[in-house]
C-alpha cells in the first residue's frame, strides 16, 4: 500500500559528535536524512546532559532515542488534526460491497466461456488502499454441480501473468455464499498511464449458470456504469448508497485468453462473483509519502527542524520530572523551563506553517490524495525561518 514506511525514518540524527565524557553512542546514533541533529539544538549540551544519568547505563541514548521517537508522533499528531480540520476527506472511507443479489432469483446467466468473473479498476490513489474482506458466490442449481469453485484475482497482464492469490470458495444452487478471507490489500498507487485493474476469474464448471447478481440492479440511486473514457471515480456526482463507486468501477467479465484479459467484455452482470471491500486512506500521505527529500524539499525540511524541536522539548521535559537529581538540573532548572518554552513554541509554529501551506488548494495534493482543500477563513501564510 501506500503508506508513508520511509517517512519520518531518521528524519534527524541523535548526535554526530565524539566526547569522550559521554557514554558511546550507539550504532545508528549518527544518522541523520535532513542533516539535523538533536544534540545540536541551541542551549542543549550533550556532556551536561549525560551528568543527569547513572554512570555506564546508557540511559542518555536511550532518552534522546525516546524523546525522538515521541516527536514523530507528535508531529504526526499535530499535523493530521490540523490539516484535517482545514481540509476534508477527498473520498468517503468505509466498507461496500460490490454486486447487488437483489434481483439474484431473476434470470440465470448461462456461462459460456472458459473464464468469468468480477474486474474491478481503482482511481490512482496515492496513500489509498482497497482491501478484500469476502467473496460471494450465486450460482443456479445444475445437475453434477461441485461444492467448490477455485477462483483466482489477477492484476493487469502487462503486471503479473500469475495470479496474486487464490481461494478455494464454497458453492449452493439457489444461494448467495459469502466466505470472510484474510484481508486482501491491493494497491491502489500504480505508476503509468493505466489504473490499477484487478481480476477475480473462475473457471466455470460444465453447465453452469450464475445467479443474476448485478453491478447496477436499477434498485435506485446511484447507478454504477463502467466507462474507461469517463470512469464513475472521476466523476463529482454524488453516489448514494454507493460508497465504493467513488474509488473505483467494476463489471462482470469473460473470455477465452488470459493474456487478453484487459480487453475482454465488461457487463453488467457478475458471472455470480459479489465482493465485500474496504477503501481507506492514510492521512499521513497528506505530509509525507514515499522517500522524501528533508534537505531541499522546503516543507520535509521545516518538517524535519519541527520534529527536532519537539524531540528537545520531550527531552528537557522528561528530565526535568526524571526522579534522578543531578547538580545540572537542580542548578539549571529555571534556564530549562524557559528553552523548553521556547521549544515548544518553535515547534507550534513549524506545525502551523507546515499545515497551512498543506490546506491549500495547490499544494493539498501534494504528496498525497486522501484531502481536499475547502474554504477555511482567517489562515495567513507566514515565513518560518529555520
Amino acid at each position: 500500500m501506500s503508506t508513508p514506511a520511509t517517512c519520518f525514518e531518521n528524519i534527524i540524527g541523535l548526535s554526530r559528535t565524539e566526547c569522550p565524557c559521554v557514554e558511546s553512542a550507539p550504532e545508528g546514533a549518527n544518522v541523520s536524512e535532513s542533516g539535523l541533529y538533536l544534540d545540536e539544538l541551541p542551549g542543549l549540551n550533550l556532556q551536561k546532559l549525560n551528568a543527569t544519568q547513572a554512570c555506564g547505563s546508557g540511559g542518555l541514548w536511550e532518552k534522546l532515542d525516546r524523546a525522538r521517537e515521541q516527536a514523530i508522533e507528535d508531529t504526526q499528531a499535530e499535523l493530521m488534526a490540523c490539516i484535517a480540520a482545514n481540509t476534508e476527506p477527498a473520498r468517503g472511507m468505509g466498507a461496500a460491497q460490490i454486486g447487488e443479489d437483489k434481483k439474484a432469483t431473476g434470470t440465470a446467466i448461462t456461462l459460456r466461456h472458459a473464464y468469468h468473473g468480477m474486474t474491478v479498476q481503482t482511481a490512482k490513489v496515492v496513500g489509498g488502499s482497497f482491501y478484500i474482506d469476502a467473496i460471494a458466490t450465486a450460482f443456479k442449481p445444475v445437475d453434477g454441480m461441485p461444492d467448490t469453485i477455485t477462483l483466482n484475482v489477477y492484476e493487469r497482464i502487462e503486471a503479473s501473468a500469475d495470479p496474486i492469490a487464490t481461494y478455494v470458495l464454497p458453492i449452493a444452487g439457489n444461494r448467495v455464499v459469502w466466505t470472510d478471507i484474510a484481508p486482501l490489500a491491493l494497491p491502489m498507487d500504480a505508476i503509468g498511464t493505466d489504473n490499477p485493474r484487478f481480476f477475480f476469474l473462475f473457471q466455470p464448471f460444465a453447465g453452469a449458470k450464475a445467479m443474476n447478481s448485478l453491478v447496477n440492479c436499477g434498485c435506485g440511486g446511484f447507478a454504477p456504469y463502467w466507462d474507461q473514457a469517463s470512469p464513475q471515480y472521476e466523476s463529482r456526482q454524488q453516489k448514494q448508497g454507493k460508497l465504493w463507486a467513488d474509488w473505483a468501477m467494476a463489471g462482470g467479465t469473460f473470455g477465452s485468453d488470459l493474456t487478453r484479459r484487459d480487453l475482454w467484455t465488461v457487463e453488467n452482470p457478475t458471472s455470480g462473483i459479489l465482493l465485500r471491500v474496504r477503501f481507506e486512506c492514510d492521512e499521513r500521505s497528506t505530509f509525507c509519502t514515499g522517500a522524501p527529500n528533508y534537505q531541499t524539499d522546503n516543507v520535509q525540511k521545516v518538517i524535519a527542524h519541527a520534529v527536532r524541536y519537539r524531540a528537545g522539548y520531550n527531552l528537557l521535559t522528561d528530565l526535568m520530572h526524571s526522579e534522578q537529581i543531578s547538580r545540572y538540573t537542580m542548578t539549571a532548572g529555571e534556564a530549562m523551563e524557559e528553552l523548553r518554552k521556547e521549544y515548544l513554541k518553535a515547534f507550534e509554529d513549524r506545525a502551523k506553517w507546515v499545515c497551512e501551506q498543506l490546506s491549500e488548494r495547490a499544494n493539498v495534493n501534494r504528496y498525497g490524495d486522501c484531502r481536499k482543500c475547502k474554504d477555511v477563513h482567517g489562515m495567513r501564510r507566514g515565513i518560518i525561518r529555520n
